[in-house]
């Protein structure tokens, strides 16, 4: 929470963002930018953010589909999506004008924490958790049962299989959401950089081998250290290419 915090401060700092104006070509197409439309432009009613309080700071709103891999999949933003992102896109850009790094790093990370922890994942740690304590549990009344015999070892292998289902729940239902939604989210951010251009080739190369190796990670029997290993990896070199783009 103090990172966030800290990181909502940061873009405070920046200034109010620049106006955002909404528009329709003669060809029906719908644009969103921050530089006037043409004079035969259709002026389109902003959208309502809801939200985002005038005055404070937007950050993106990040999207929370749990399904999906592969290589880069396009995600549709909604109207507060869009406008959340194009204005985080301008502040990154007037960031790197100052060469304001903290804030840089700042973002990424209140991004990375937002698709780890936001949505109630936070909460399915506790699937695992329970599972390890009924599984006890029920070695524990197995074993009341017994009049003779290996009363621990009974207990001590329902909890053993405890962990293991456990450790399986805890892949399937928290590494895999969380691996897909910072995959999404931060593919946005690689063109929401404030920079106005792609990313070189090394740069994409170096983050698409650490998004396969985090969905890798986040396979059912890998070892349950892999994956906070592999998020690691992964903040660390979207900050590396964030800083120096």
């Amino acid at each position: 929470m103090t990172l966030a915090a800290a990181s909502l401060l940061a873009l405070a700092l920046l200034g109010p963002p620049p106006r955002t104006y909404y528009w329709r070509d003669a060809a029906g197409q719908t644009h969103i930018t921050n530089t006037p439309p043409p004079a035969d432009a259709e002026i389109l009613e902003s959208p309502q953010a809801t939200g985002v309080v005038p005055e404070k700071p937007i950050r993106p709103e990040p999207v929370h589909q749990t399904a999906g891999r592969g290589p880069r999949s396009e995600v549709v933003l909604n109207p507060t999506q869009q406008q959340a992102w194009a204005t985080l896109d301008q502040r990154l850009a007037r960031a790197r004008a100052e060469g304001d790094r903290q804030t840089l790093e700042d973002v990424t990370d209140s991004l990375i924490n937002d698709c780890l922890y936001g949505n109630g994942l936070w909460a399915r740690p506790l699937v695992p958790a329970l599972t390890v304590l009924l599984m006890g549990l029920l070695g524990w009344w197995l074993a009341l049962g017994l009049r003779s015999g290996p009363k621990v070892p009974m207990v001590g292998g329902f909890i053993l299989l405890g962990l293991a289902f456990g450790h399986v729940l805890l892949n399937l239902f928290l590494y895999h959401p969380q691996s897909v939604r910072l995959r999404q989210n931060l593919e946005l951010l690689e063109r929401h950089m404030g920079t106005g251009k792609t990313l070189r080739a090394e740069q994409q190369a170096l983050l698409q081998q650490r998004y396969l190796a985090l969905e890798q990670a986040a396979e059912p029997f890998q070892a349950p250290w892999h994956f906070p290993t592999e998020v690691k990896a992964l903040r660390d070199a979207m900050k590396r290419v964030m800083v120096e783009p």
